[in-house]
């Protein structure tokens, strides 16, 4: 904290070393300049009970003073950098004036608190900051007067503030007796209300679980009683760093829970086939429920080589397959409800039959629209009577699609991401898919989508779908032909085009890795 006391003491020094070795100055030479310990920043950031240095390197001045705000007191070295309390070096008898050059000045209070330099000269003089910034004397009566305030914004302790709340009513926590009871799989909001000392960093800790939301949704699976923790802190780079912990007092209980012990969402295929299934609950250790559990693909039960759970998550269970499995596959599974499963909190899992899963997609790309169509850019050569734009009319997913409204047939009528252009890899196969929602009465024949590379066409997806597409509801376009990049590059692009007349809408246009079962 003190190398801002040497730090300004050798720029002094040596500004003075300069003046006095390499020119000498006539008695009449003016000049105001100024140093503070928070260099060019424009608001001088220190933490409650810490001190910011301000140095007046003025030459030539006929009167001088700094002044300072109740609150705030002069410091005298000298100060050693293992001082952390500052009460003993304030200057008595206290004055909120100084004469002094260079001056340390201790804050007290948080918030917004002024130093002020009042300097007088017989002739003009200005002060040159950084970017052209001139701060030039006011002339007063028969003298030039630089009357400027520094602002040093003081960071209080942190002091914090929180709030717990359950299905949306806040709950008593402050209290030793105070106890919450949650159902296991249940959430609690634990929420960060601190008004004075700004933290920016969070770190809850409930139950071997961590959040580091200021807001954070905790769902508690595990059942006992439990204390929790919020460490707060301050922390950037022109700003004091400061720390906290809370111990809340509360104590948190979580009982079984009543709800059935069930899949809670969609059962899905991670990349490395990996076959998740969420539930509403941790489950307890278990052994092998291979043959409890059955996998079809494309109508076939396929041979489970593992059951188990998740590393990090005891609430999804994850089955592998002895197989390949591909993303043209239909998958379901079932559970028969004889196993030994159940949750940590004693509950059983019931049956269930054939639910689907939702396969990895290998996308390369995928463009929603939902920037707004910022992307995408009208081709040059597109009829003068044709306008593409992003709309809001139509959407297959979010709220955008892009709009090409061809009033004349007779040449293309096309777009391209030019602008936010994506990778593919040497080797790779690759498939485009794409959704259109053709308005009534568009009379389109061909729809020619072309893979570029830095502007030059390297491969074109030919189809006609589009013309006997249904009109008025989302289509799904996805062409037979296949793309084996010959280039593994960041500077690919979609030109997607169309040769009649009418309004078609584009969405959800994805280049993925082919996936296919042979």
């Amino acid at each position: 904290m003190n190398n801002r006391l040497i730090l300004i003491a050798l720029i002094i020094s040596l500004i003075t070393a300069c003046n006095s070795d390499d020119y000498d100055a006539p008695n009449s030479f003016s000049d105001v300049s100024w140093y503070t310990s928070g260099f060019r920043e424009e608001i001088v950031s220190v933490s409650v009970n810490d001190f910011a240095s301000f140095s007046d390197l003025s030459q030539g001045e006929i009167s001088h003073k700094w002044t300072i705000e109740e609150g705030s007191h002069f410091l005298k070295g000298p100060i050693t950098r293992k001082d952390s309390i500052f009460d003993e070096f304030i200057i008595k008898p206290e004055s909120l004036e100084s004469a002094d050059k260079t001056v340390h000045v201790l804050f007290t209070k948080g918030g917004l608190k002024k130093v002020n330099l009042y300097n007088e000269f017989k002739e003009y003089v200005e002060f040159k900051g950084a970017d052209g910034f001139v701060f030039p004397a006011k002339e007063v009566g028969n003298k030039w007067v630089i009357d400027t305030t520094f602002v040093v914004d003081v960071y209080d302790a942190i002091m914090p503030q929180i709030l717990i709340r359950q299905n949306g009513i806040v709950v008593p926590h402050e209290s030793e007796s105070d106890v919450i009871t949650v159902e296991a799989g249940s959430e609690l909001e634990f929420v960060d209300v601190t008004t004075i000392g700004r933290p920016n960093t969070w770190s809850w800790q409930v139950a071997g679980i961590t959040s580091t939301d200021s807001l954070a949704v905790i769902q508690l699976n595990k059942l006992g009683e439990f204390k929790a923790v919020l460490n707060l802190s301050r922390q950037g780079e022109t700003i004091p760093a400061g720390y906290e912990k809370y111990n809340i007092a509360a104590t948190i209980k979580v009982v079984p829970s009543s709800l059935p012990f069930e899949v809670a969402s969609d059962i899905s295929e991670l990349e490395d086939q990996t076959i998740q299934i969420p539930y509403n609950g941790e489950f307890a250790p278990f052994t092998d429920q291979k043959s409890h559990f059955t996998v079809n693909v494309n109508g076939s039960p396929f041979a489970i080589s593992s059951v188990g759970l998740n590393s990090s998550n005891a609430t999804i269970l994850e089955i592998k397959l002895q197989d390949q499995i591909y993303r043209s596959d239909n998958i379901t599974v079932s559970y028969d409800g004889n196993g030994t499963l159940e949750s940590s909190d004693t509950r059983i899992p019931g049956a269930f039959t054939d639910l689907p899963v939702q396969m990895y997609q290998h996308e390369a790309v995928r463009f929603d629209i939902e920037d707004g169509g910022a992307n995408w850019t009208t081709k040059d050569d597109n009829l003068p009577t044709t306008t593409v734009a992003p709309s809001t009319e139509q959407a297959a997913s979010g709220i955008y699609s892009m709009k090409v409204d061809a009033a004349a047939a007779g040449a293309w009528s096309g777009f391209h991401n030019i602008i936010d252009q994506y990778s593919l890899t040497a080797g790779v196969t690759y498939q485009l898919e794409y959704k259109i929602y053709k308005q009534a009465g568009a009379a389109i024949n061909m729809n020619g989508p072309w893979i570029q590379k830095g502007g030059e066409t390297v491969f074109q997806f030919w189809n006609n779908v589009i013309a006997s597409a249904a009109e008025d509801t989302w289509v799904t376009v996805s062409p037979d032909q296949r793309f084996t990049a010959s280039a593994t590059a960041s500077d690919y692009e979609i030109y997607i085009r169309h040769n009649g007349m009418g309004v078609v809408y584009f969405d959800d246009i994805r280049v993925m890795e082919v996936d296919e079962r042979p």
